[in-house]
């Protein structure tokens, strides 16, 4: 039996303060998001394929054999007919920052 000195007389039942419950929910919230599987998701911004290809000092031809990117997609990119994927946008952008590490790796370096 339950009383207000709690069950078989032990000690009384304590309602959770505000500062209980909130630090409670925090931790479970933190617990829960842990067990998220993975990374999350992030999705490539626009890339500006004209300045990368001149920032890498190359022609179309250059840049798509290199790279190994079709050079009419890449025409296309930059005369904006056609806006790369997201695969494409995050290739794009390593390539922007590392150049020459894309290069020595797809070369089998």
């Amino acid at each position: 039996m339950v009383t207000a000195l709690g069950a078989m007389g032990g000690p009384p039942l304590l309602r959770p303060s505000e500062s209980m419950r909130r630090s409670a929910y925090t931790a479970l919230r933190y617990t829960i998001e842990s067990w998220t599987i993975g990374p999350k998701q992030v999705w490539p911004k626009p890339v500006d394929v004209k300045a990368i290809r001149t920032r890498v000092k190359m022609s179309q031809a250059a840049f798509s054999r290199a790279y190994g990117t079709s050079k009419r997609a890449l025409q296309e990119w930059e005369q904006g007919g056609r806006q790369p994927d997201s695969a494409a946008r995050a290739y794009l952008t390593v390539i922007a920052k590392e150049p020459a590490l894309v290069r020595r790796v797809l070369a089998g370096e």
